[in-house]
Order: C-alpha cells, then structure tokens, then sequence
C-alpha cells in the first residue's frame, strides 16, 4: 500500500537505528537502502501523553506505520483511557516521523486471517475512537494511505499538513475500504462524492482534501502539535459532560426523544442560572 516516494536520508537513518545496523551514519544512501533491503521493522508502537487539555497518541513503527489489528487495538486503548482523563479535552492521534501518518493496513501482519477477523477486529477498535466522550482529531502529519484513511475518518476531526496527500487506494487492490471509510466518508461528503474517489483511486492534496469537506483544516507541519493545543483550549469553554452529550446526539442512529432525555437530565440537574 505504498505509495510515497523514497526516503529521506534521516528516515532511513531512523530505521538502520532501530535495526541496530552499525556504522549506518557513514554509509551512503544507496548503501544504505541496500543494507535495509529486506530488514523487517519492529512492531508497532502507542505512545500516549498529556499536554494540558490534549491527550496525544502517537503511533510509529511497522513498515511506514501500518497498522496492524493489534495496533488498532491499542490505539483504541489508548484513546479510551485519556479520554476518562477529567484534564483531557480532546484526544489526538498522530503517526511517528515527519512524512507519513500511516501507509494503511500492515498487509504482511495481516496476511492468512480470515477476511472476517480482519474486518470485525479493525472496524470495532475503531468504533471504540469514535465513542468516547470528548472530541477526537487525526492529526495528518504526512502522507494518509488506505486504512489510514479509514483510521482518520473516525476521528471527529482531521487536521492536515501542507504537502500531505491522502490515497484512497482501496478499491485498486482489490479491497473494500476495511473498517468503515465507506460509511463515515459517505456521510461526511455525500455518498456520490464518496464513491468517487474511491472509485477513481484518488490522489489528493491536503488542500483538496479540505475543499471537498475531508479535511477540516491544513496548516504548516511545525504548527500541527500547536494547533492540536489551541483546539484543546477552546473546547475546554465546553462543559465536559454536555459536551459528551451533545457529541452522542450527533450520531446518526439516535432517535429524536433521546435529544430532549439529555438535555433534560442535565438541566433538571443544575440549579437554576438564568437570570429571571
């Protein structure tokens, strides 16, 4: 599921280091590539901290941070656990590196499970991110490749930075979109949009991306963590469990009676503030 160019010098000294290849710093590029040819990388990693009201996951590893079931399951983790967090606001998922958010499902981690588990599996680790409590961003800081679109897609929020393209390669190797792309970017754009891209196995800038609606915003790579920070601050004017609410409201599949049952249970739960 690759589609990015080859590798920066630094990124492939990233990768001979976690290799333990030595003496990678003096070796030539193309030496270099010829060392790392075949070098499995290790598994994927979920680092998790806190920066005020943000609670940042970041996911780096596999082959170009693809993501296998068990990453997906970690993340979800990840994601559920700062979300019970009272000082976090919102949560933000980010990929390790400079130069790609996720090249999509880890193929080779995958190869020989049934197609069932490695649908069911992904799509309810990602259903656990779209469900928890405060707002949730895919924070694009490189490249996004098919299953890493259907990751971003179940943030609430994508926030892209320039020079980013997303790849909606699904459909080109064979595959429907794994883990719900097809139904959460069907509502995001409008089905017709949709099956367009995913059809014509588009290729589009961030800044395309944000004019059809996929991207919320674009903004410089070295503003991208800052920008995630001043979000967490505005959404903190919020209060934490109507915010909760509301976000539940907003899906789909609630029935209209529910909508008033929450506003009810928290208005009837505070005292009176309106000034008479």
């Amino acid at each position: 599921m690759n589609a990015n160019p080859e590798p920066l010098l630094y990124e492939l000294h990233d990768r001979a280091r976690e290799a333990g290849l030595e003496g990678y710093r003096r070796m030539s590029k193309s030496a270099l590539l010829e060392a790392l040819d075949g070098v499995e990388p290790g598994p994927a990693t979920v680092e998790s901290a806190v920066r005020g009201g943000l609670g940042l996951i970041t996911f780096r590893g596999g082959r170009e941070n693809a993501l296998s079931l068990e990453a997906l399951e970690a993340l979800a983790g990840a994601a559920e656990t700062l979300a019970e967090n009272p000082e976090v606001r919102i949560v933000g998922i980010v990929g390790g590196g400079t130069r790609i958010f996720s090249a999509g499902a880890d193929l080779k981690a995958l190869q020989g499970l049934p197609g069932e588990e490695v649908g069911g599996r992904g799509a309810a680790a990602l259903e656990r991110i779209e469900a928890v409590a405060v707002p949730t961003v895919a924070l694009l800081n490189g490249h996004v490749v098919g299953g890493g679109i259907d990751l971003s897609l179940a943030c609430d929020w994508r926030v892209a930075v320039e020079g980013a393209k997303l790849r909606f390669i699904h459909n080109e190797l064979g595959y429907t979109p794994p883990w719900g792309a097809a139904l959460r970017l069907g509502a995001l754009i409008g089905r017709g949009p949709a099956l367009r891209l995913f059809a014509t196995c588009e290729l589009l800038s961030s800044q395309e991306a944000r004019t059809i609606g996929v991207v919320d915003e674009v903004v410089a790579p070295h503003k991208l963590i800052s920008r995630a920070d001043s979000l967490a601050v505005r959404v903190g004017r919020s209060d934490r469990e109507a915010l909760a609410a509301t976000k539940r409201l907003l899906r789909p599949d609630v029935p209209g009676q529910e909508h008033t049952r929450a506003f009810a249970a928290l208005w009837d739960a505070r005292p009176a503030t309106l000034p008479a």
